[in-house]
């Protein structure tokens, strides 16, 4: 996975830098987005489960720079706000009159992200069919932790379920790394407006997590993916 990422990586910056060179005759295209997903976590600790999926949104900014007259690199900034939920068995701590039990149960626990994103991306867009044209894009994202919280339903073996919400904001890691895949279409409002729409996918390259399980004390490691819905204009 690391040549993968060097290999793009050196591709990026080599296209990047004809850009660059070329940007003075093919045009730079600037926008914004909105883009509601489905995110999901992929749990590697043992015993622990995906507990579905659970919706988010990213609004953000949005640069198409054109390297030739079909193939741009498509970079920006995102705000992006991922969800997700596990389940899992764990042990808490309930205060008692004057004293502290331990009690063992069932963990379903709601996570919620938010990232400063930064994708980089090679876009390749077809020819115009009327006004409409198509394109795919595949890239890198570098995303930043900005802040991350836990609702947690507690079922106990013996007892009442209760809730909880915690700040695990340096439960996590501050980097989420990921590889982005989408399609989509554009459609020409004149020779320079364009409304997009296009279905992106973001797979998780690293663990999102840093905790561990308080009984058993193994590392809580879990990827954290979703899928969105896009929906923008460039100018």
């Amino acid at each position: 996975m690391k040549i993968l990422r060097l290999f793009f990586g050196l591709l990026i910056l080599g296209i990047f830098s004809l850009s660059v060179q070329a940007q003075s005759k093919l045009p730079v295209k600037l926008g914004l987005k909105v883009a509601p997903n489905i995110c999901w976590m992929n749990p590697s600790t043992s015993d622990y489960s995906s507990d579905g999926i659970k919706a988010g949104a990213i609004i953000g900014f949005v640069s198409d720079f054109y390297f030739a007259e079909r193939y741009a690199i498509s970079t920006g900034f995102n705000f992006s706000f991922l969800n997700g939920k596990l389940r899992y068995r764990d042990e808490r701590l309930k205060p008692l009159m004057d004293t502290t039990i331990i009690l063992m149960g069932q963990v379903n626990r709601k996570y919620n992200f938010i990232y400063l994103e930064i994708p980089i991306m090679v876009k390749m867009q077809t020819k115009q069919f009327g006004r409409f044209s198509f394109y795919g894009q595949i890239g890198f994202g570098t995303a930043f932790r900005l802040k991350a919280t836990a609702n947690e339903e507690f079922t106990p073996d013996a007892g009442q379920v209760f809730d909880q919400q915690y700040n695990i904001t340096e439960a996590t890691t501050l980097i989420r790394e990921s590889i982005l895949v989408g399609v989509g279409t554009e459609f020409h409002l004149d020779q320079s407006s364009r409304l997009f729409l296009g279905i992106n996918y973001s797979n998780s390259l690293n663990n999102v997590l840093t905790s561990e399980n308080m009984k058993t004390k193994a590392k809580e490691k879990s990827m954290l993916n979703y899928l969105e819905v896009s929906l923008g204009i460039l100018f």
